[in-house]
This record gives C-alpha cells, structure tokens and sequence, in this order.
C-alpha cells in the first residue's frame, strides 16, 4: 500500500487540529470537499487519527499560556503523534468496510481490527465500516453480542431497524427482530433514533431497551440470565409466546415447526439447547394439551385439540 505524502500528512494534521477545536456546518462541509478531492486525503486523515489515538490523552498545561491562532493549540500534541506515523500498522490506514454472515445453525466470532469483537448469533448479518471518526456497524438481521474497545475518537455506533446505540467502550447485545432489543452487559450506552440521530435514552448496565419505530424506546431491568444465552448454546424463555419461541427456534435449523392461528399466543417458560426444537414442542403440547402432527417432509404443527377449543 502506498503510503501518504508528507505534505498529505501535514494537512490532515492541520485538519485534526481544527476538527478538536471545534466544529461547525461550514467546517464540515470544507473537511468532507478536502477529503473528496482526492483518495490521499483519506488515507492521510486515517493515518493521523491512528496516530493521535496511539499517542493517548496528555496532560494539561500547568501554566497559563498566550492566546494563540485557531487550531494551533492542538500542534504540539500532533507533532508527537505524526513522530508514531511509521508505526502504524498498514492495515489501519484503510477505510475498513466488510460483511459477516451466519448461516441458519451457525453462530460465530468476529475479530476487528481495532480489538473490537462481535459474536454472531445464527442466521444473523452485519455489515461494518469504520472511518477516522468513526466505527461503524450495522445489523441488518437477527442477533449479536459487541466487545467494544475503547476509543473516545472513534465513537462504536451499532444501526438496526429502530434504533441505534453508541458508545465508546463497553458491551452489549442487540437483537433486530419484529422490535429493536438492546441489552447493556457493561459500561454505558446512549440510545438514538436511526433517521434523526436524537438521543432518545441511555442504558446502564443491567438494563435493556426495546423500541418499535412507533415511539421512544422502553427501558426496563433486563433478564441478564437469559440475554445473550445463545452464546451457550441454550434459550431461555420467561412466559415467552410460541410463536416467538419458534421465530428463535428457527434460526438453529431443525424440523420446520407450524403453529395453528389459535396456539401462537399461548406462553411458556423454561431453558432448552438451541438445537433442540423438538423438545421445546414436546413441553408446549404437553403444558397446553396441543395437538402434534408430522407432514411428510418431517415438519410438525401444533393445533389445539378440538375439546380444549370447545372449553
């Protein structure tokens, strides 16, 4: 990979100067038109921004110094960052974009290059893009777990359909389903919504927050048990509807499971291996007297039998 010329370097460092003193519409706008002129731009502000990052907080000042020029405050400190410029790794001066997929039965663990760890449930996908500032990761289905590392530069955003949640360090699930769940595990995490970027809550560890699109997140005390229990390999349900058992159920592979129109609603409780959706179905018919039929392509349907319709 060629690296950035020395006078690429020398105004991206003049940029994160002017970006940490403080931005506004206009300088923006003027850092994104500097960053499309030309494809060095990136690779320049990308290698100072690991630079900085590497280089880690620095004390203040202890006595009081002369006024000085719009974003030259910050040029003593990137003097010492450019100096870490060579030993950067080369795989941190791309705009890092990638998808991971599982398959259904299939549950996986994904490695950042920042030290950042997604754990996939099965039947999931994400798809990642990390720039200078930023990190990142959107969910486009089913579940997964999120190590973040920490970097206070580059704030960890996770999209799904109805919400989005950022942070800076710390760990989570999120599950993109019929509703957006999150469930904090560590640290702390702000809530906002996908189309208006509004802060719309902040977890604490111990709390989960389920939104639907039709208004602001519910916050509530999680299940910690029972969140992120797939990444043992079980289920845990606590007056769980079937048909959102079996939603669950189906992204593990097995028999193809159908629920008449009048057994969905019906709730149960309990811990099962991911795998095993035939003994879920056993317990559900047993604990509401449902009827069970195998069609020819060994799929099952659960009916409730005639007497208990007519009771």
């Amino acid at each position: 990979m060629t690296l950035p010329a020395d006078h690429d370097l020398e105004q991206a460092a003049r940029w994160m100067a002017r970006l940490r003193a403080g931005q506004d519409a206009a300088t923006r706008r003027e850092f994104r038109h500097w960053l499309e002129q030309d494809p060095a731009h990136a690779a320049a502000m990308e290698r100072v921004a690991c630079a900085w990052e590497q280089a880690g907080p620095r004390p203040a000042p202890q006595t009081v110094a002369p006024p000085q020029r719009p974003f030259a405050a910050g040029f003593a400190a990137l003097a010492a960052c450019l100096a870490l410029l060579l030993a950067v790794p080369p795989q941190w001066l791309a705009w890092a974009r990638e998808s991971h997929v599982t398959a259904r039965g299939e549950t996986r663990v994904v490695q950042l290059w920042d030290g950042s760890e997604i754990g996939l449930d099965a039947d999931s996908a994400v798809e990642v893009a990390y720039g200078p500032f930023s990190r990142d990761i959107r969910l486009t289905r089913g579940e997964a777990s999120f190590k973040v590392a920490k970097s206070h530069l580059r704030p960890f955003a996770v999209t799904a359909d109805h919400l989005t949640v950022v942070a800076t360090g710390t760990e989570f699930i999120v599950e993109d389903a019929a509703s957006t769940t999150v469930t904090l595990l560590e640290g702390g995490v702000d809530l906002r919504d996908p189309e208006t970027d509004r802060v719309t809550g902040r977890l604490n560890p111990g709390q989960m927050a389920v939104a639907d699109g039709a208004r602001p997140p519910r916050i509530m005390a999680a299940d910690m048990e029972q969140a992120g229990a797939w990444r043992q390999g079980r289920l845990i349900f606590n007056q769980t509807s079937l048909g959102e058992a079996l939603a669950r159920f189906s992204r593990y592979g097995g028999p193809r499971v159908t629920l008449s129109e009048n057994a969905a609603a019906l709730q149960v409780s309990g811990v099962f291996a991911t795998r095993d959706v035939e003994k879920f179905v056993a317990v559900a018919a047993k604990l509401h007297g449902l009827a069970v039929t195998r069609g020819g392509d060994g799929g099952l349907t659960l009916t409730v039998e005639r007497a208990k319709r007519r009771g």
